[in-house]
């Protein structure tokens, strides 16, 4: 009879098992991960391409099309749409100070992920009629979002008021680049529609009178089941979520740069969460990128591993990205390009032992790369959201570094 388990013997779940955990670390040092220093800028560039399945973008022959402008609350707004070559056009804003007519620095302002996925620049900036509301968010939706993860503030024409052009669009898989309802599966319309009834049935059980559903939060569920089946159809296509994603982010710099009143020697961009990963990947792959912030998205990927890996989308977890280099070596990876890292300590999508490690990481990357003060990173006491204290910081960051 067994006195009890082997605790050597337990079977623990991979990415917590540390024989596989070593073997995996050996695997990518012998592969040559950017953070041993053995590839080259160019090098790891190929490779990180070459992982995320990154395809070739359009030249930009011509401006994009202008659909309208307006002016509001000390901002200038142009809407504007560019085809990226499949599937349906990227609509973009571009903002700039109510009035000015000389060239100023220009900033990517990139959405996050956030589980909502019917909008995306609108959770940014501000149109024609301040907040937005489209036919799938109201307005009111919308805001509480804002109020939730940005401190109420429209992050992106905040910034143009304080002397940037702005651009803000939708990423493949947001907003007018979101996959349709009707085109998921039915299975996963009926995996859904299960789920709900379970919760319902469950709250009833408990005593409790079950909320209604809407159809937007059914259409976000959906978006959310149908994503690892995405990533599976992308990995046949010999592509992934992130390479999509950084193919749009790099059609957008293309049209940034060539707007008028722009600044080219002053691209900058920045992004929550999701939009941090972005921010992280574009300037990684992208020269003209002169400065990055990234909020409330940096941590080793062993920090992830510890318990935070299914509240993280494939457009982060990336299969593979891991062999080019752990994350904060990747945001290092241009180490005089000017980075600013805001971590959030009370992050419920990251361990504050994984952002700690990170830090340590970019420290010492940015002090090899001989430019220690060109790296910052602030830690404040916030859960997973960008406060509006936090995004005072971040402008006077980019004020200094653009200038």
């Amino acid at each position: 009879m067994s006195a009890g388990p082997d605790v050597a013997g337990l079977v623990l779940a991979p990415g917590r098992d540390p024989a596989l955990r070593a073997l995996a670390a050996r695997s990518r040092e012998a592969a040559g991960q950017v953070d041993s220093g053995i590839e080259s800028l160019s090098a790891t560039r190929r490779h990180l391409a070459e992982v995320l399945g990154l395809l070739p973008r359009p030249r930009i022959a011509e401006p994009a099309e202008r659909l309208g402008t307006w002016t509001r609350d000390g901002v200038d707004g142009i809407e504007l749409r560019w085809s990226t070559g499949f599937g349906a056009p990227t609509s973009a804003w571009l903002l700039r100070p109510a009035g000015e007519t000389g060239a100023l620095p220009g900033v990517l302002a990139l959405h996050d992920h956030g589980g909502f996925t019917r909008v995306g620049r609108e959770k940014l900036a501000d149109g024609p009629d301040g907040v937005p509301a489209t036919p799938a968010v109201s307005r009111e939706e919308l805001q509480a979002f804002r109020d939730r993860y940005y401190g109420g503030r429209a992050v992106a024409s905040d910034l143009a008021r304080d002397g940037f052009t702005v651009l803000v669009h939708d990423a493949f898989g947001w907003g007018s680049r979101r996959t349709p309802d009707d085109a998921i599966a039915d299975r996963f319309h009926r995996s859904v529609d299960l789920q709900l009834a379970g919760r319902r049935a469950e709250t009833i059980r408990d005593g409790a009178e079950p909320s209604e559903v809407t159809r937007g939060q059914r259409s976000e569920l959906l978006t959310a089941a149908n994503e690892p089946q995405l990533a599976k159809e992308l990995g046949v296509l010999g592509t992934s979520l992130a390479g999509l994603v950084l193919r749009d982010d790099l059609i957008a710099i293309d049209h940034l740069a060539a707007a008028q009143g722009v600044r080219a020697d002053a691209l900058g961009c920045f992004g929550l969460s999701g939009g941090g990963a972005r921010a992280v990947l574009l300037a990684a792959m992208d020269d003209r990128i002169r400065a990055a912030g990234v909020v409330a998205m940096m941590s080793t990927f062993v920090g992830v591993l510890d318990g935070h890996a299914d509240q993280h989308s494939w457009s982060f977890l990336s299969p593979g990205l891991s062999r080019v280099g752990d994350w904060p070596a990747l945001a290092a990876l241009r180490p005089a390009l000017p980075l600013l890292v805001q971590y959030a300590e009370r992050d419920e999508l990251f361990g504050l032992a994984g952002m700690r490690d990170a830090h340590a990481i970019l420290t010492e990357r940015y002090r090899v790369g001989a430019r220690p003060g060109a790296y910052t990173g602030t830690f404040h006491d916030e859960p997973h959201r960008w406060s509006v204290a936090m995004q005072a910081e971040l402008r006077a960051w980019l004020v200094a570094a653009l200038a």
